[in-house]
């Protein structure tokens, strides 16, 4: 608070106010970003075959979740909230980070070592790394869970998932 009793803009914002900023960021990328990665229609004697632009839907929706952030920011400010980040210790921080690091190596790993293998591998890293200790439960956990997944998407839903490598 100032000297007058009021509070100031940095002591208004809260962990809404953060969410507004990047989700309006995010979505200014998306709108920018969308007329590249839609193909252009085929052309038949020079002129489309459609009188609306592919591209017309995904920048309204947007363009409307840009209006929202706008919207959303603008509200954050009222919204009276503890912010509950300023409690958070640098351990909590560090455990976010490591598994981020874990999920970026399983998306990279996921292809090459295939889905059972790469999930085996993160499930048991994690469970080890967030405490597990019981050696037949880590055992279970990131052996025969991602063993069960496989099975359901492969023979029951009929989605393909990367194969073992090895076979």
């Amino acid at each position: 608070m100032n000297a007058k009793g009021q509070t100031t803009w940095r002591e208004k914002i809260n962990f809404n106010t953060v969410t507004a900023i990047i989700f309006l960021i995010l979505w200014t990328v998306m709108f920018i970003l969308v007329p590249y990665q839609i193909a252009k229609p085929k052309l038949i004697m020079g002129r489309a075959l459609m009188g609306l632009e592919p591209t017309l839907f995904p920048r309204l929706a947007t363009f409307s979740a840009i209006v929202l952030s706008i919207w959303y920011l603008a509200i954050s400010f009222k919204i009276s909230e503890k912010n509950l980040f300023k409690e958070v210790n640098k351990n909590a921080y560090f455990k976010v980070f490591a598994s981020l690091i874990v999920f970026v190596a399983y998306a990279l790993l996921f292809e090459p070592l295939g889905f059972v293998l790469a999930s085996c591998l993160v499930a048991g890293t994690l469970s080890t790394f967030y405490g597990n200790r019981n050696v037949l439960i880590g055992l279970v956990v990131s052996v025969v869970v991602p063993l069960c997944i496989y099975y359901v998407f492969t023979h029951l839903l009929a989605v393909s998932l990367p194969e073992f490598p090895f076979f």
